[in-house]
């Protein structure tokens, strides 16, 4: 990102934290623990709105992976000038080499792998190109655990269909939300691993999540 759009995107990272402090119960553990240089960030998913409550977290400004969201014209023109990567069936095939690409330029991306929500405290299939951008690139990735109770959630009656799926809208506007970082992770790789090597490695970082996920479940404060 050029100065102007990073000066944006860190107005806007300021605006989001105000919200947090003034309704929110919001709480981030290991943030010390992120590295500087280009890095990749991935999370679980469990609400629409987790891009906004985790944007905070990061040390800089990043290019998020975003599906169904570009589906609305106004947000995909937001999306576009903040420069980040379109996961829609048209681009799919284009994700890996834009997200290796900024990677190469010294910057960070986002991703949440699961590609659609899960239910609290659930992790679903974990898609391998994350683990295809790692192998492209050796920056460590950061396994992420994103916790909210059921109670916080809001479901809205706008959903997006694509490919004949549907994609709910699950917000937390008010309440507690919590976030935990984990360790980095840089696994050991090779240039042609395949899709064994990279189901390895996606496996791996799924499980370092769960972990993350539990532990904070343990934590009996916010329930």
């Amino acid at each position: 990102m050029d100065l102007v759009k990073r000066t944006l995107f860190r107005s806007m990272v300021c605006g989001i934290k105000v919200y947090q402090r003034l309704f929110m119960d919001f709480r981030v553990w290991g943030r010390e623990r992120i590295p500087t240089g280009p890095k990749i960030y991935v999370t679980n998913h469990i609400t629409s709105t987790d891009p906004d409550w985790v944007l905070p977290v990061f040390t800089e400004p990043v290019h998020v992976i975003i599906g169904p969201g570009y589906q609305s014209k106004i947000l995909a023109r937001v999306f576009d000038f903040f420069e980040q990567i379109n996961a829609m069936p048209d681009h799919r095939h284009s994700v890996v080499d834009k997200a290796v690409r900024y990677l190469r330029k010294g910057e960070s991306i986002y991703t949440a792998p699961e590609g659609d929500l899960q239910e609290p405290f659930q992790l679903g299939r974990f898609y391998p190109g994350v683990a295809r951008i790692y192998r492209q690139t050796r920056v460590p990735m950061i396994p992420i655990a994103l916790v909210a109770p059921r109670s916080a959630m809001r479901k809205w009656p706008l959903n997006f269909v694509v490919d004949g799926r549907i994609y709910r809208t699950v917000m937390v506007l008010r309440g507690p939300y919590f976030i935990s970082v984990g360790e980095p992770f840089s696994p050991n790789v090779t240039e042609d691993g395949g899709s064994d090597e990279d189901q390895r490695v996606t496996d791996e970082l799924k499980e370092r999540i769960r972990i993350l996920v539990e532990e904070v479940r343990t934590n009996k404060f916010w329930l």
